[in-house]
């Protein structure tokens, strides 16, 4: 079977959505298609993931990996320039992406790029970029109607969590920090967020 890889990818931090359902599902469809050899499962804005993005073609390249699976567009990138260079970078090395929830394949089995495929991913990363800012029109919206109707914004008094409690909760953090993991490598160990790994971090490096 040919090599593939998967990336499931939420804006949100642990604790709002579960990434492995996205893993779950794909594994379901194409375990037995092709030979998984890798998940990129991580929590990160679809804008601001690019670095993220050549990590994984810079694995699929090393490892001869011949498809990247992910169960939407924006999994990939919310940004249309993002998705068209790395779907450009794909193309250039016979890599062949699938889309899911279209059952869409970017290159045709005699690795010819499928050209009807490419324009509707075209046009469907023009919808993901599009909702990406209805979404934040309609945070922002709310947001001013709140204030304006007397609420405040920020940490609940007392929502702070105490050090020790926080440290006990990531304490799988904590031991890849005292053992030099770098940020990316404990949020890729961890599946947690960045603003998570980098807070337990500090108070690690701190108290040593």
């Amino acid at each position: 079977m040919e090599k593939a890889i998967i990336i499931s990818r939420c804006s949100t931090n642990e604790r709002k959505q579960d990434i492995t359902r996205q893993s779950e599902e794909l594994r379901l469809n194409y375990g037995n298609v092709y030979q998984i050899i890798k998940e990129f499962s991580y929590y990160k804005s679809g804008t601001k993931n690019d670095a993220v993005n050549d990590e994984i073609l810079e694995y699929a390249l090393s490892y001869g990996v011949k498809h990247i699976i992910a169960l939407e567009i924006s999994r990939i990138s919310r940004k249309i320039s993002s998705f068209a260079l790395f779907l450009e970078k794909c193309n250039a090395n016979s890599i062949n992406i699938i889309i899911d929830n279209y059952k869409l394949h970017t290159l045709l089995e005699n690795g010819e790029i499928n050209g009807m495929v490419q324009t509707m991913l075209s046009i469907a990363s023009t919808f993901a970029s599009a909702e990406l800012r209805l979404i934040k029109s309609r945070l922002d919206s709310g947001r001013k109607k709140y204030i304006k109707n007397g609420g405040t914004l920020g940490r609940a008094v007392g929502s702070v969590k105490p050090t020790d409690q926080l440290l006990n909760e990531h304490s799988d953090i904590v031991k890849y920090v005292r053992q030099n993991q770098s940020v990316r490598n404990i949020m890729k160990l961890t599946g947690k967020s960045s603003g998570t790994v980098q807070k337990v971090r500090k108070i690690v490096l701190k108290s040593a």
